[in-house]
């Protein structure tokens, strides 16, 4: 086969739009004032799908102003990355210090997931602060968020969900930790719910 019967993927690696496309990483919806897309773009270039939240847990209704997520300036950290210690932007951004708590509540209201009667695996009230006296980092706040993705993906996977939400059950097939996307953490009254983004859900 000659060079120029070969069939190029003209937005493929190596090509000058895939470059354009990694050195202008897409900010957070939020930083330029739009609401969370249904959809979004990965570092690695999957495309991954919102996970659905109640109108209440939408970021317009927070508190405050979000935690936000990124590597290497791409808004969106992978689950399983975070478990394997890669290091978000700004790491060491003490990011409840100004709040002056000592512990706070994270939930991630998973669609479909039906909690049983003695504890909710999607949800846990944790420290502000690491090895007892640290105050908690970004860093810190991204892994507690992605041990409970993982925690909660090992007590619910191959159960069933509430009707309707077959698609959002955790299962060799269909959601695992390694597909999801963390990309900020929003305070609503009382608890923080995370933006979280999956990969081959279509």
């Amino acid at each position: 086969m000659q060079p120029n019967q070969m069939i190029v993927n003209a937005g493929g690696a190596g090509s000058p739009g895939y470059y354009a496309w990694q050195a202008n990483p897409a900010p957070h919806p939020l930083t330029i004032g739009a609401e969370m897309p249904p959809y979004w773009r990965a570092s690695d270039g999957k495309i991954a799908k919102r996970v659905l939240r109640l109108r209440e847990f939408t970021p317009a209704q927070q508190s405050f102003p979000g935690i936000h997520f990124s590597v290497r300036n791409w808004c969106g950290v992978n689950v399983s990355d975070i478990l394997k210690q890669t290091v978000v932007d700004c790491p060491t951004d003490v990011v409840f210090a100004h709040h002056g708590w000592r512990t706070t509540t994270l939930a991630l209201n998973w669609p479909g997931y039906v909690p049983n009667r003695s504890s909710d695996a999607s949800r846990r009230r944790f420290s502000t602060y690491m090895n007892g006296n640290l105050p908690m980092t970004r860093q810190g706040f991204a892994r507690v968020i992605a041990e409970l993705i993982q925690d909660l993906y090992n007590c619910a996977k191959n159960k069933p969900v509430a009707r309707g939400w077959e698609d959002w059950a955790f299962s060799k097939n269909k959601v695992h930790p390694s597909k999801v996307y963390i990309l900020s953490a929003h305070y609503y009254r009382n608890v923080w719910v995370p933006e979280l983004y999956v990969a081959d859900m279509e």
